[in-house]
């Protein structure tokens, strides 16, 4: 009938203005859930946002129980006031990233060395997330190797896989395995204050500007 045909046909244009519209919205909702995660467009990684959170003291590392090839377990932070910690996180057997942190925490050992002789209110802390393989001598090797002094340096592993877990939570630090028996994971050093607050993340090849920042945020700056 010629009625109802003309009734459908008007019919159509209103479905179609109606569908656009909810698509519209449903994309005017993703742009304001986009820019909200990314805050205001800014940041586009998962590293960058963490980075953010920790230039702000938004980052607060879980106390966690650490065991080495020395002595009893020791628990890092929280510690007492002025004391601060510069933290990386690594696999013993790894022969790129965390060899090369190694290295720089070698050149920052022995800064603080010649500063401060034993009483350095800097640490230097190593954390190997490998539970099957870091080993007390594997721990021992790696410290030999890039000649560790345990009274300025410590490297352990997690006493407890659920607050190894929950550490590496909170500062959003990744570990995943790359499928050839090692792992892909976050290369950065992390400097926490004494209540675990992360006051920075920097890149290894900028361990100066992690060092001089401790040292300012120890309360004794330059030399």
């Amino acid at each position: 009938m010629p009625g109802a045909r003309n009734s459908a046909a008007a019919t159509r244009p209103r479905a179609l203005v109606a569908t656009l519209l909810a698509a519209l919205g449903l994309l005017v909702g993703f742009i304001a859930l986009v820019g909200q995660v990314t805050r205001g467009f800014e940041y586009w990684t998962f590293e960058a946002l963490r980075r953010d959170d920790a230039a702000g003291a938004r980052l607060l590392a879980r106390p966690v129980e650490l065991s080495g090839p020395y002595g009893a377990p020791w628990t890092p932070w929280p510690g007492s006031t002025g004391q601060v910690f510069l933290v990386d996180f690594i696999y013993t057997r790894c022969l790129t990233v965390c060899s090369a942190l190694g290295a720089e925490y070698t050149r920052m050992q022995r800064a603080l060395r010649e500063r401060f002789g034993a009483d350095s209110p800097i640490r230097l802390v190593s954390i190997a997330f490998d539970r099957t393989h870091d080993t007390p001598a594997a721990l021992r090797d790696y410290g030999i190797t890039h000649r560790q002094e345990p009274d300025l340096w410590q490297i352990g592993t997690p006493v407890d896989a659920g607050a190894q877990e929950a550490l590496l939570r909170s500062l959003g630090v990744v570990a995943v395995a790359d499928g050839m028996g090692g792992f892909v994971h976050n290369g950065a050093i992390h400097l926490i204050d004494a209540s675990g607050t992360v006051q920075g993340i920097y890149d290894l090849e900028r361990w100066p500007q992690a060092l001089e920042r401790a040292l300012a945020l120890a309360g004794v700056g330059r030399p």
